[in-house]
């Protein structure tokens, strides 16, 4: 079906893997992933269990376990860290794992809701506009959990779908199912495909009431069921209590992290600026030869509102962050595609009937080496960190692993320094005992806590190690 395309959907996988790759190959990540990176390795590592995993021997967030999401992503990932071991790239090959997953379920969406149309073909249209969203592209050279999610929320959705059209109760149950896999990677916002089918009925009319009601009811019950379910069992209970109620409840009371409840409508709309841009562009290119059939406003209106029931609710609490609507981004693309996909389809089969087909392979395949190429030169290189990673690599030359080490007190909330301690060489920070026999404090600082410390000469950037005098 889509060899005809073949050079179109090339150029889209030479732009996802060009705005993703030349940064994954490369060591330094965000917070937030190399955290969940830690989790994963100690778990694999048979630090920790899946309901009680493990970042530090000394606990996060008052607590002796990490809780500040569901287990189940850590556990997914532990399995890749079982199969390729400790060493750096087993996170980004799970990245690019969940990457071509969720551009293979979006090409799978865009072909099921186009299967009567020759727009089926043009899979890659939603993927280039899904993948110019910035946080889009950052979430993915980062390890985030919405990564993941995202990829439960696009089966549910397609199964959603598919129950609809086929009348099966199958598809439907197994669609709840992934919504609560999705819950089960990111907790609460993980339930929002239960809109699907009030936002179908409001936009198709193909349903009625009694089963906008029955569907609604299904997709909630069997997530709420499983929990009830896993709550039975003592140590699921423990660790989902200590998740919601210690984690997510505290959060929300005590940490918020935006001073408006509309700080994450601004965001999606400064994020969405590069998607809408591009259809508008070519909407107004195209608009003579645009005819929208009325089927395909309803597909559009019901992606795009699919895309604001991920966004939307995460207004009510203000701790909000721009990575949360990750697993939205691909619906707003979808909708967008939807509304220019009639004169695209046209344009793009006249162009590969053409000479100029030559062309496009040629331009497609010489872009795709470039990418290649350019992440290629890009491995043994630092994105982001770089000074505190060389210091960490150095660490690990001296302090043995599993050791416990001292450091300056301002500096027990620097997570990056922690978390390239714990996933490189599994040094934890000690924040109960100053006088371990190593103590790391900041490059040149006057500091008297090391008075009965020797220096450990090394070519340290950032930080200055000293040992305990004998």
């Amino acid at each position: 079906m889509y060899n005809k395309q073949l050079p179109f959907f090339l150029i889209s996988i030479s732009a996802i893997l060009g705005l993703t790759l030349p940064v994954l190959i490369q060591d330094g990540m965000f917070m937030d992933g190399m955290l969940y990176t830690c989790v994963s390795k100690n778990l694999a590592n048979g630090i920790g269990s899946f309901w009680f995993p493990v970042f530090s021997k000394y606990g996060f967030g008052g607590l002796q376990t990490f809780h500040e999401h569901p287990p189940l992503i850590f556990g997914i990932q532990a399995i890749f860290f079982k199969l390729l071991g400790n060493g750096m790239y087993t996170e980004r090959i799970y990245v690019l794992v969940t990457l071509f997953t969720t551009c293979y379920l979006i090409v799978l969406i865009w072909k099921y809701i186009n299967k009567s149309s020759n727009s089926a073909q043009l899979g890659w249209l939603p993927l280039i506009l899904w993948i110019s969203i910035p946080v889009c592209f950052w979430s993915f050279t980062n390890n985030m959990h919405e990564n993941t999610m995202g990829i439960f929320v696009l089966t549910s959705l397609l199964l959603y779908l598919r129950s609809v059209k086929e009348n099966s109760f199958l598809f439907l149950f197994f669609s709840a199912i992934f919504i609560f896999l999705a819950t089960f990677s990111k907790g609460i916002p993980g339930f929002f495909p239960v809109a699907a089918p009030f936002i179908y009925w409001l936009c198709f009319k193909k349903i009625n009431v009694k089963q906008l009601i029955f569907q609604s009811f299904i997709l909630l019950l069997v997530p709420v069921l499983i929990y009830a379910l896993l709550l039975c069992f003592d140590e699921a209970k423990e660790s989902l209590t200590n998740y919601f109620i210690k984690r997510v409840l505290h959060r929300i009371g005590e940490n918020p992290t935006v001073e408006s409840h509309f700080y994450i409508l601004g965001r999606i709309f400064i994020e969405l600026l590069p998607p809408i841009g591009i259809t508008s562009i070519l909407f107004f290119m195209f608009r003579k030869k645009i005819d929208l059939q009325n089927e395909t406003k309803r597909l559009a209106l019901f992606f795009t509102l699919i895309g604001f029931a991920g966004v939307v609710p995460l207004a009510l609490t203000m701790v909000q962050k721009g990575f949360y609507f990750i697993p939205s981004l691909p619906f707003f693309a979808i909708g967008f595609a939807l509304f220019i996909s009639e004169p695209l389809t046209v344009w793009s089969q006249k162009v590969l009937n053409s000479k100029a087909k030559n062309g496009i392979t040629i331009f497609s395949v010489l872009l795709f080496s470039a990418v290649i190429i350019i992440s290629v030169s890009n491995i043994g290189k630092k994105s982001r960190d770089a000074e505190m990673i060389n210091d960490v690599q150095e660490f690990g030359k001296v302090i043995p692993e599993f050791s416990a080490v001292s450091i300056s007190d301002h500096r027990w909330n620097d997570w990056p320094l922690q978390c390239y301690l714990i996933r490189y060489h599994n040094i934890s920070i000690d924040p109960q005992h100053p006088d371990n026999e190593f103590r790391i404090i900041d490059k040149n600082a006057e500091d008297n806590t090391v008075l009965n410390y020797n220096k450990v000469e090394l070519p340290t950037l950032q930080f200055d190690l000293y040992k305990k005098k004998n």
